[in-house]
């Protein structure tokens, strides 16, 4: 009979009498078990008992019992006592030997290094004039391309005389300020997918005697570094602001047209 189906057998003493319940059985090394009794009757009902497999003298499988071959009072006497488990412990004895002495101090030095330092600038200014008209620094991002022009007379429909090498997949756009030319050109996110260059045209009020700048970029990205740079030079000479979108996709200019409706001005120079 497999030991975990004498869980609830009933356990007799050698003579028959009956000690308890089985509860649960655990398995010990080289195929022994132990009983878990819990004991009836006598003052001591639910008390628990270990009971070895060698204290076993039969096993009736059909009635499910478990006959020992001791008295039930002398099993019952260890009944309920515990048996504390002692344990190994180690125990360090340390103690404190000297073998050397370190010093630590902090020590504060000071180093004069003298490094020049040179910019250059590109400054564009009118003969008699001090205050310059446009300063671009060398050697950050700028325009791949800059054009001035002085001309009053006519040319492709500007009164500035500057003229516009369109081609007819051209947007083209008019707006207020350069912030609305920066704003634009940060809204159109995939502009550099669809654009080959840009082309920007800020036209300055008539008292400066320069009709317009023209700048032209082959990234949004450097347009918007260069435009906000101009925008602190030339924010009380700009009248309104000109960007023309090369574009390689014909299908993205009715799109981009679209887009010029809502940040354009409708007055053109």
């Amino acid at each position: 009979m497999p030991e975990h189906q004498l869980v609830n057998g009933s356990v007799l003493d050698r003579s028959g009498s009956l000690i308890g319940t089985v509860t649960r059985v655990n398995p010990l090394a080289g195929g022994d078990f132990s009983l878990v009794v819990q004991s009836v009757g006598d003052g001591q009902a639910g008390a628990e008992v270990t009971i070895d497999n060698t204290q076993i003298k039969g096993i009736d499988a059909e009635r499910k019992t478990v006959t020992l071959d001791v008295d039930r009072q002398q099993l019952m006497s260890n009944a309920g006592k515990t048996i504390q488990l002692v344990e190994e412990r180690l125990v360090v004895n340390r103690r404190r030997v000297k073998v050397g002495e370190v010093s630590v101090r902090r020590v504060v030095e000071t180093e004069v290094i003298e490094v020049p330092i040179r910019r250059e600038k590109l400054v564009v200014e009118k003969i008699g004039e001090g205050e310059p008209i446009v300063e671009v620094k060398l050697g950050e991002p700028r325009l791949l391309g800059n054009a001035l022009s002085f001309d009053s007379g006519a040319g492709a429909g500007f009164s500035s005389g500057i003229e516009s090498s369109t081609h007819d997949l051209t947007a083209i756009g008019n707006l207020s300020t350069i912030r609305d030319a920066v704003n634009f050109l940060e809204a159109a996110k995939t502009l550099d997918d669809h654009c080959e260059k840009i082309r920007v045209y800020i036209f300055l009020k008539q008292k400066t005697g320069l009709k317009a700048t023209v700048h032209q970029f082959e990234s949004s990205e450097t347009a918007v570094q260069v435009l906000l740079g101009l925008e602190m030079t030339l924010l009380k000479r700009c009248s309104n602001v000109r960007l023309e979108l090369f574009l390689k996709d014909a299908a993205m200019l009715q799109t981009y047209q679209n887009w010029f409706a809502q940040y354009g001005s409708p007055t053109t120079p």
